[in-house]
């Protein structure tokens, strides 16, 4: 556990936590089902160093001075237009304990579909969800797509191999990652059919011209 965040105690709350971020501080929340909430702050600058090493799928450690707790970081509040952290909450768990978490997804390895047949990789899921406990989670999963070799060939999350101390809790008909047909032939079949449709069109103009000019000939 490498991500390490250092905590104190926040007694500043409602408005006046504006301040706080002025000044270059970050307030977070803490709870945990065999902990009490507590308000805390931290550095910004170290929130954000953590939480990009971190993100929601990594433990966190937390220490206020005198004791560490385990945490993860599970709900990042950002400012509507600067995008600036302004709140986390964080979970404390026990190292012992069963969570669900999202893990990365890394596609590794190489397409014959897309090497030989010029396909395009699609990557459907940026992240599955797992439950372990907090000393096994891994920090990605892995998934090789040469096993990839047609167009329109997918890999669902229920071809995904982890530990046997780590369960997938996503639905595993999902799809993660497609190799669909390259966007010339897609290209070609839309003008082809517009180019069926335009002469269907220009047809029924001359059926209906025709039509008209029959029942000209008739009036007369």
């Amino acid at each position: 556990m490498d991500a390490v965040l250092q905590i104190q105690e926040r007694t500043i709350e409602g408005k006046k936590v504006k301040n706080l971020r002025n000044q270059g501080i970050t307030p977070i929340h803490l709870y945990g089902s065999e902990f009490d909430s507590a308000s805390m702050q931290v550095k910004m600058s170290e929130l954000i160093a953590v939480l990009n090493l971190a993100g929601f799928s990594s433990p966190i450690t937390l220490n206020d001075g005198n004791k560490n707790v385990i945490a993860f970081a599970r709900e990042v509040q950002r400012h509507p237009l600067t995008e600036q952290i302004i709140h986390v909450d964080f979970q404390i768990v026990g190292k012992d304990d069963q969570v669900e978490v999202e893990v990365p997804v890394n596609l590794t390895g190489e397409s014959p579909a897309v090497k030989n047949l010029g396909g395009v990789l699609i990557k459907l899921m940026e992240t599955i969800r797992i439950s372990s406990k907090v000393n096994v989670v891994p920090k990605s999963i892995e998934l090789d797509i040469s096993v990839i070799e047609s167009l329109e060939q997918s890999i669902l999350v229920s071809e995904i191999e982890v530990a046997e101390d780590v369960q997938i809790v996503s639905d595993e008909s999902f799809a993660i990652a497609r190799v669909i047909p390259p966007r010339i032939e897609v290209e070609e079949e839309v003008e082809e059919e517009i180019t069926e449709g335009e002469e269907s069109e220009d047809q029924v103009e001359t059926d209906e011209s025709a039509d008209s000019e029959t029942d000209d000939k008739s009036e007369k």
